[in-house]
């Protein structure tokens, strides 16, 4: 914001030169970036105003804060000016079809106008701000932008057909030609300033060429107003239109400054145009909101800042911010904010004002920083764990939004679940039953960009509905989503489990509880023999639902029993005396025999020296006979107590092998 320091003692009486000015305001939290030394003894204050505080962005405001802080009171213009005997009312109709994308409009009608250059003491106000005079009527619009921070528009009336203003939304397609000589073809998420028969202005942004203010111009449409911050900042962004009023319309305006902005600039037009005003004016919209009171408890004032500060230094503090005091004692104090404060609503936010006024600088500065060793916790070590092992395997963790489509909510849960999904009131949105509904999507996107390839997980929560219950059970999940085949997939949740010391107690066995995965191509995870998770190739009609032409192999398993049931801390083992025999078997099977199987079959053989079991290969062909399977499988050996003679390994496998003859049928493979 450029603020011009002579301007700004038209509103504070100071005899502080502008160096002092803005070391003053950068006191106080207005930070000034630079100062540039102008003509005449004024100097240009470059103030950072934040994005929380729009009263700043008039020298009004600037000259609230200045004043505040220098225990004086700001002196606001007189605003008088003859009105004529016309009403406002008969000149001009005003009509706001959405209000609450315009909550506020106000019209008013100046006669008789002379345009031409503004004088030299209104050229010389905006020149020492940057603004570029163009006339006397729309320079009096920009003076009071930068005075008030209120964005006005002035309308050549002759070129409103139907001495009418209709506040709405743009038809599709509707076109537009802006005071830039721009041209746009609009739509019904753009909101508009049209007359009977089309639009002379895009709200809040920008003029349309046809109204604007010409040499002929004689009678004026003065318009101040309130917009929607969200469709003026889309409508500015979507069409790259960006201005000073757009620019504050986004961070908000007062809603009770618009009568006083208005009255302003027309007795400014008055003055340098010889406009007559037409009498009153015509304001359309909702009732302005009442003031908001927050209570600020002394005591909090310490707690916070560390500093005690008396509850009437406060009140006083306050009241020279023009906050109404309503109540003040040693405990408590009750005020009603000014209109154009919005950022303050809470009790902090009354602390932080107090503070900056008192000074940042008697805040009392400790020099002794304590330092706490934080050790990790369980599940932040777990978490650390998994995504390590996951990412070396090559995937890259998603963030996905809890609320999906309502059909993809419900992908990928048990079958046995057929509660209603719970849904986000006035939306299409439900809280997904599985993190796949997000992952699979984030999938699409990745294909989409050329990354057919992308490997995803996340950990997060999944919201399963409950009958009964208005809230639903969340569940910290961890889902798996690869173009890789089963068995990849597979490894990489192994290579979890084992880095997490649980190879031991989980289990994968073939399932048909989940409707969106292939049937033979599902297995159910256990932990402890209890359900925790799954895992399987998707169907190719939910990997359609998702605009996925392959179907990947997705996973998902309970996270809050993986970090419940995990052993970080390692147990030590004796390095083995003796060395292992392995042996290598090629079983024949039959095509359902599953790896299970084949484990429980092994365990009954009760042969101790057995130190592993590992998979190796499956077979299928013409050595193999029809609904048979060839399993290579691995044995490792090894005793305690000496080195395993041949004789002896021959007899543990003997053993092996009738017990999975008897347990499963299986043969050696000839």
């Amino acid at each position: 914001m450029n603020v011009s320091y002579n301007w700004l003692k038209e509103y504070v009486e100071t005899d502080l030169g502008y160096v002092e000015a803005a070391k003053v305001l950068t006191q106080v939290g207005l930070n000034v970036d630079s100062i540039d030394d102008l003509a005449g003894g004024d100097g240009m204050l470059d103030v950072e105003v934040t994005q929380n505080r729009p009263d700043c962005l008039g020298h009004v405001g600037v000259a609230r804060e200045l004043a505040a802080a220098l225990g004086t009171k700001v002196r606001l213009p007189e605003v008088a000016y003859p009105e004529s005997d016309e009403a406002c009312a008969d000149a001009v109709g005003v009509e706001i079809a959405d209000l609450d994308l315009c909550p506020l409009y106000t019209a008013r009608v100046i006669r008789g106008v002379t345009v031409g250059p503004s004088p030299d003491w209104l050229v010389r106000r905006l020149e020492a701000v940057g603004v570029r005079p163009v006339n006397n009527i729309v320079d009096v619009t920009n003076y009071v932008l930068m005075e008030t921070g209120q964005p006005l528009h002035a309308f050549d009336f002759a070129g409103i057909q139907g001495a009418q203003i209709i506040v709405r939304r743009a038809g599709s397609g509707e076109h537009f030609v802006a005071i830039d000589h721009t041209e746009h073809d609009l739509t019904p998420q753009r909101l508009v300033i049209a007359d009977s028969a089309h639009p002379v202005a895009l709200a809040g942004v920008m003029g349309g060429a046809e109204t604007e203010i010409s040499d002929s111009t004689t009678d004026v449409l003065l318009e101040a107003a309130v917009f929607d911050p969200l469709s003026i900042r889309n409508t500015s962004r979507a069409l790259v239109m960006m201005s000073e009023s757009s620019f504050r319309f986004e961070r908000r305006v007062d809603p009770c400054g618009t009568d006083w902005a208005g009255r302003r600039a027309c007795g400014l037009i008055a003055e340098v145009a010889d406009g007559v005003v037409a009498r009153g004016a015509v304001t359309v919209g909702k009732a302005r909101p009442e003031p908001a009171e927050v209570t600020l408890r002394v005591p909090r004032i310490e707690t916070l800042l560390g500093v005690a500060i008396p509850g009437k230094v406060a009140a006083d503090i306050l009241a020279c911010l023009e906050c109404e005091v309503l109540e003040a004692t040693a405990d408590r104090i009750r005020v009603r904010v000014p209109s154009w404060r919005p950022d303050l609503e809470r009790e902090v936010d009354l602390i932080e004002e107090v503070a900056r006024h008192h000074g940042y600088d008697k805040i009392p500065e400790s020099r002794q920083a304590s330092i706490t060793i934080s050790v990790p916790t369980k599940a932040e070590r777990v978490r650390e764990i998994v995504g390590h092992i996951l990412t070396a395997a090559g995937y890259f963790e998603a963030v996905t939004f809890s609320f999906t489509g309502r059909a993809h909510a419900v992908r990928f849960r048990a079958g046995d679940l057929t509660a209603e999904p719970l849904t986000c009131r006035g939306t299409t949105l439900a809280l997904r039953e599985s993190l796949l509904a997000g992952v699979m999507e984030c999938l699409r996107v990745n294909r989409g960009a050329g990354e057919a390839g992308a490997k995803l997980f996340e950990i997060a929560k999944r919201f399963i509905p409950v009958e009964g219950r208005d809230l639903p059970q969340e569940e910290q999940m961890l889902a798996l989503a690869s173009p890789d085949d089963f068995a990849t997939v597979r490894g990489a949740l192994e290579a979890v489990f084992d880095a997490l010391r649980l190879s031991g107690r989980t289990a994968f066995a073939a399932t048909d509880r989940y409707p969106d995965l292939e049937a033979g191509a599902a297995a159910e995870i256990t932990l402890d023999s209890e359900p925790a998770g799954m895992i399987g190739r998707a169907t190719t009609e939910a990997a359609e639902a998702f605009d996925l032409d392959e179907a990947p192999v997705v996973a998902e398993i309970c996270y809050e029993r993986l970090v419940e049931a995990a052993e970080l801390e390692p147990t030590a083992e004796p390095l083995p005396h003796f060395p292992a025999m392995t042996r290598d078997l090629a079983l024949v099977v039959d095509e359902a025999v599953t790896w299970a199987d084949i484990e429980r079959g092994v365990a009954a053989a009760e042969v101790l020296e057995l130190e592993s079991l590992e998979p190796v290969d499956v077979y299928r062909g013409k050595q193999v006979p029809a609904g048979k399977k060839s399993l290579a499988v691995r044995l490792r050996l090894r005793s305690p107590d000496a080195t395993l003679t041949h004789e002896q390994a021959d007899e543990m496998q003997g053993r092996i092998l009738a017990a999975l003859d008897a347990a499963v049928g299986a043969v050696l493979r000839e």
